[in-house]
């Protein structure tokens, strides 16, 4: 082996190439570089990782990066002998050797390895058309689809709603209450203020409730589904189950006035006047009924018996106050004085043509020789020999809401029709 010469530098070998063979026994001088072609080399190399460096920067946006430090060149081995010619120009990339034994330059990697290119974007602008159309489409089937999802939901929901027990549902028990509390309310009115002597139509609920308020079942007349318009009755109790018998022919054609009316909307109960002769029968008879109340209670006002403030002389004249009451009057005044307070009707709801069914009567004498207690005795002694057509329903001791005590004498439902001519009822 040669002997190394002392102070030489020995020229290093590019990382990862592998040696074609064994070094050759003894350098010759023409393979022998010289320390300049050395330094050349070197400089070559450092510029060029500096270019390699510098287009990096500039692919990455021409962000300033620190160029890599050269990596250390490692000793030879003392005992590594002359470095080949082959090898050196391998670091210039112009060996000697065949293309074969010779690495493709893509099979060579680079220093710094060249980073990705971003993605080029498109220019802004409106896309094609051709590309717009299946977006469109796409989001008009979306939205189509979202549709009928929602109308599907929707009808299950619907379904599912319908199909609840309505007993069930708070909704439905609150119904049914109302409506039992207008049934109820009803029959306590017209057990009290209708005549035990006429013919009351009403559904069969509504028939059990006027048993119940002590209504004799004998003139009570059950209406079904396949029963006709009751014009043998006096009075029909309208409830929702007959007006769907009926609907509002019953009210328009046959049974007109109103006596009472309960509750409201799908609960309301309303008890009706029906005549025989349909609604047009009803209205003739009411009318002439009313000329013989005008004159009738034109005819109190003369008698100095009876004592009458503005407000009632007007509805004696006006002829609104029921016949059997003006009867009374008249004869209730031949037996002593009286002081008429008011007149009014039980009904709530009635009819403004249905008569005037009570009156009220101050408790004192006006002749002062009776007290007060003395006075009421007397009045409700003498009325109960009245006839029996005109005889008072009940005779009760009302305090008015200005802290007056008067006697109230009330007639039954329905009005009399044509008692001062040839009586006939409703």
């Amino acid at each position: 082996m040669a002997e190394e010469q002392p102070g030489r530098e020995l020229p290093q070998r590019v990382r990862g190439a592998a040696r074609t063979g064994p070094p050759p026994a003894a350098p010759s001088s023409s393979s022998v570089l010289s320390e300049e072609l050395r330094q050349r080399m070197r400089a070559a190399v450092t510029a060029e990782r500096s270019g390699a460096a510098t287009k990096q920067d500039e692919a990455l946006g021409g962000e300033a990066t620190s160029p890599e430090p050269v990596r250390p060149v490692r000793p030879r081995a003392a005992n590594a002998g002359p470095i080949a010619e082959d090898e050196i120009t391998e670091w210039l990339g112009t060996s000697t050797k065949p293309p074969s034994s010779v690495k493709p330059p893509s099979a060579v990697k680079p220093p710094f390895a060249a980073a990705p290119q971003p993605p080029v974007k498109p220019p802004a602008g409106p896309a094609p058309a051709d590309s717009r159309r299946p977006a469109a489409r796409s989001r008009r089937v979306t939205r189509f689809v979202a549709v009928v999802l929602v109308v599907g939901v929707l009808a299950v929901a619907g379904v599912r709603y319908s199909g609840r027990s309505p007993a069930g549902s708070p909704t439905s028990a609150a119904a049914a209450r109302q409506a039992a509390e207008a049934r109820a309310t009803a029959a306590s009115w017209v057990a009290q203020q209708v005549s035990r002597d006429v013919k009351v139509s009403c559904d069969p609920a509504m028939c059990a409730a006027l048993r119940a308020h002590g209504f004799p079942s004998r003139e009570l007349f059950v209406l079904r589904l396949n029963s006709e318009v009751p014009t043998s009755s006096a009075v029909v109790v309208e409830t929702p189950a007959v007006l769907s018998l009926f609907g509002s022919s019953l009210a328009t054609a046959w049974a007109p006035a109103v006596l009472a009316s309960f509750g409201s909307g799908p609960f309301l109960v309303t008890v009706r006047v029906i005549d025989r002769n349909g609604a047009t029968g009803y209205h003739a008879k009411l009318g002439a009924d009313l000329a013989d109340r005008k004159t009738a209670g034109a005819a109190l006002l003369d008698d100095p018996q009876i004592s009458v403030p503005p407000l009632p002389s007007g509805q004696l004249t006006a002829g609104v106050v029921d016949s059997r009451l003006l009867e009374i009057l008249a004869f209730v005044a031949g037996h002593q004085p009286i002081s008429i307070v008011q007149f009014g009707n039980p009904g709530p709801g009635a009819s403004a043509d249905v008569p005037l069914r009570y009156v009220d009567l101050a408790e004192r004498d006006r002749a002062h020789h009776l007290s007060s207690a003395a006075y009421v005795r007397s009045l409700r002694t003498y009325l109960s020999t009245a006839d029996v057509s005109f005889r008072p329903a009940s005779m009760t001791t009302v305090m008015l809401p200005d802290g007056q005590a008067v006697l109230r004498i009330e007639v039954t439902a329905p009005s009399l029709l044509g008692v001062f001519g040839t009586q006939s009822g409703p």
